[in-house]
Order: C-alpha cells, then sequence, then structure tokens
C-alpha cells in the first residue's frame, strides 16, 4: 500500500485561474485525481485545506491518498509525494486517529422491499421529534419542520425553557448517534473505540448529478484500540469506513500514541 500527499502544482495553486476554477468545482477536482491511477483502480482519499496544513497562505486542496499502486509521476496538474504504507500493529495499540464519514443509517419503508438509507444526524433529529410527539398524540409524518412546529405547539412548550430544554435533548440524540455509528463498527472492524468527537457536520451539493444530489459528511476525531490488528488492517484501514468513498469519505488517517 502507498499513502501519497497529493496537491495542486504551485503555478496552478498560486497564480493561474484554472486552480481557481479547480478550486470552485470540488468533484470535478476529484474526478481528476482518478488519472493518476490504472483504469479501475480503488483508493481512499481525504481533502484538506493546504493553508491549515502548514502548506502555505492560499486556501486551495490537498489531498491524502492511500492506494494500492503508487499514483503516476509526472502529472501536470498535480504534485505527488508518495511513500510505502505498511502498518505493523499489535493488540492492544493505541492510535489516535482521524476519519471523514458519511455516517448513514438503514430505515424499512412501509410498503418498500428494501430499507432506505438516511443521513444519520437527519435520522437522529426526526426519530427524536416523532418520539416527543408520541407521547403527546400528535402526528408524526411531514417534514422535520412541519413535525417540530406540531410539536412546539403544544401546551407542554408554552415554556421556552421547556424548549431550550428539548433542543438540548435533540443535540444530545444526535451527538449519542453520531457516536454510534462509529463505534457500532468496531467490535467487527478489530477496534474499540476509546475516546471520539464528532465535529463538521456538512452537506456537500452535487449538482453535476441532479439538483437534489449530495451528501453529507462529519468529521471523528479520537483514540482506539487495536483488537484484531489483522481485522483492522484489512478493513476500515485498507478498506475505509462508511460509504461515499468515491466523494472522499472513509480513510482512517491513524498516528501512534
Amino acid at each position: 500500500m502507498f499513502l501519497s500527499r497529493i496537491q495542486l502544482t504551485p503555478a496552478l495553486a498560486e497564480q493561474s485561474q484554472l486552480g481557481l476554477l479547480l478550486q470552485d468545482r470540488g468533484y470535478g477536482l476529484h474526478r481528476l485525481l482518478w488519472d493518476l491511477f490504472a483504469e479501475g483502480e480503488r483508493f481512499l482519499f481525504r481533502e484538506e485545506n493546504a493553508a491549515e496544513q502548514n502548506e502555505g497562505s492560499k486556501r486551495y486542496p490537498l489531498y491524502y491518498v492511500l492506494s494500492k499502486a503508487a499514483p503516476k509521476n509526472g502529472s501536470p496538474l498535480f504534485e505527488v509525494n508518495t511513500k510505502p504504507f505498511t502498518p505493523q500493529l499489535n493488540v492492544g495499540d493505541e492510535l489516535a486517529f482521524k476519519l471523514r464519514a458519511n455516517p448513514t443509517v438503514a430505515r424499512k419503508q412501509a410498503g418498500a422491499k428494501n430499507s432506505k438509507r438516511h443521513d444519520v444526524v437527519m435520522d437522529a433529529q426526526l426519530q427524536h421529534l416523532r418520539a416527543a410527539c408520541t407521547v403527546r398524540n400528535l402526528p408524526i409524518e411531514g417534514t422535520k419542520s412541519v413535525i417540530k412546529t406540531a410539536l412546539f405547539s403544544h401546551p407542554d412548550f408554552a415554556d421556552n425553557t421547556l424548549k431550550q430544554r428539548f433542543n438540548g435533548e435533540l443535540e444530545d440524540a444526535v451527538a449519542n448517534a453520531t457516536h454510534h455509528w462509529l463505534n457500532s463498527r468496531g467490535q467487527a472492524a478489530g477496534f474499540d473505540l476509546k475516546s471520539a468527537q464528532a465535529t463538521g457536520y456538512r452537506w456537500h451539493g452535487l449538482p453535476e448529478k441532479g439538483r437534489k444530489a449530495g451528501f453529507s459528511t462529519m468529521d471523528y476525531e479520537g483514540v482506539l484500540q487495536i483488537t484484531d490488528p489483522e481485522a483492522f488492517i484489512n478493513g476500515p484501514l485498507l478498506k475505509g469506513l462508511g460509504p461515499a468513498k468515491a466523494f472522499g469519505c472513509g480513510l482512517l488517517l491513524i498516528r501512534r500514541l
């Protein structure tokens, strides 16, 4: 395996209007990464901001890429730095990690054969709102805003203090759901989650694929402990965690503590 740091060449990143155009069309820039590999080659990647990574003052994209084959050199667009990635891990090792994921949950749909996947954050909010409506015999169908409006019109929420408390409980429900999404994957993937913080929830529109197309991301950071080195290396480390890997999700960046 190879771990690479890939960024626009200085000429493009610092001077060219082409560099600015590529920055504004993130999906198009992701696709250009594929040209660095043989057709059909699968790889994991994560986009960062070069300025935040101390790689310069301009806010141009920088990519970390994990692949089975080394990316091609000589690209007119990218500056590529690659090194072999051969992790040696043992049971009990503790690692700091970073993960940009697309956490989703499957829910059965009435009248449908297959379950439908939902964004974990949106689903946690909706489930919490519906539960609060159920105990008050209120309608539980409709959008989140419709359900929340109906809920807050109930006499129980005449006091703004109770509304604030409920909103706090809603935030806790989201935090628990996002933590559970990652923690529940640990047993089969060879690790125990010791600590984790989920931040940076974002929606990424994909107008190239349709007006409503897109996906959400959540940034995780924390500490994990290895319980099965082989399962961990051959699972989440090399294959990634969660869906939307083609859009920069799933790459697990680790370092020893």
